[in-house]
């Protein structure tokens, strides 16, 4: 239950994250570095899972996770998903993720999709999405806003869909009101989701460049006055 969204300005691109969660879930840790493998990261922490769904680091590789409720994940006792993330984390490009995601053993997590992005080796912007069925991995290609939801996902994800292409989506404040809107209402079909038993719980953004690494984190939902809290990495 997430929605992602991103664009790029003169190669910088920004990413938007909106994390839909169970109100009974821990509320996350705010985003930190951490050193893996000698890489500097930035990423905000589940306690629950001691993983993460999304993170940036010093090569400006940056990488987000939402489950894939459409099929089927493997049978038996399975490591949480943001682990997977938080070992990626520390992989320079696209095709070195996804080098390590071919040698990890994918069997032990549920369902995903995960999406990547960052600059290829003459410093052009790029994005790549591996889909994890519970038994293939896949690449595919998607256009932003991306959702997943486990209610009602047909509705859900038109819904907000036919919102971004009603909105502007041109700039970083336009895709900032995208996630922080009701529309059509103040539902599970809203980009800001809330329902009685889950809701958006935070609202990342993001932003990198030849220069740097910032991540823009607001840990409530995307909808409420809280101010964002900022980190760097200086690339």
């Amino acid at each position: 239950m997430c929605t992602v969204s991103w664009l790029v300005d003169n190669n910088d691109y920004h990413v938007f994250f909106n994390r839909d969660e169970q109100r009974t879930r821990s509320l996350a840790l705010s985003p930190q570095q951490f050193t893996i493998n000698n890489t500097e990261t930035l990423m905000p922490i589940d306690p629950d899972g001691n993983g993460t769904w999304i993170s940036t680091n010093e090569f400006g590789l940056s990488l987000c996770l939402l489950n894939y409720y459409q099929d089927t994940s493997p049978q038996g006792p399975l490591v949480s998903r943001g682990l997977l993330v938080k070992a990626l984390s520390a992989q320079k490009t696209i095709q070195e993720a996804h080098q390590a995601m071919l040698q990890s053993t994918l069997n032990d997590y549920a369902s995903f999709s995960l999406l990547a992005f960052g600059y290829d080796v003459h410093g052009q912007f790029e994005q790549q999405t591996w889909q994890w069925s519970g038994k293939q991995l896949t690449q595919i290609q998607l256009k932003s806003p991306f959702t997943s939801s486990s209610v009602e996902f047909e509705q859900v994800s038109s819904s907000r869909l036919a919102l971004a292409n009603r909105m502007p989506m041109k700039n970083v404040a336009d895709v900032a009101l995208y996630h922080q809107s009701h529309q059509p209402e103040k539902s599970h079909l809203s980009a800001c989701m809330h329902r009685i038993d889950a809701k958006s719980v935070s609202l990342s953004h993001i932003h990198v460049n030849q220069q740097q690494s910032f991540f823009h984190y607001k840990n409530a939902s995307p909808c409420s006055e809280q101010p964002f809290e900022t980190s760097e990495l200086v690339r």
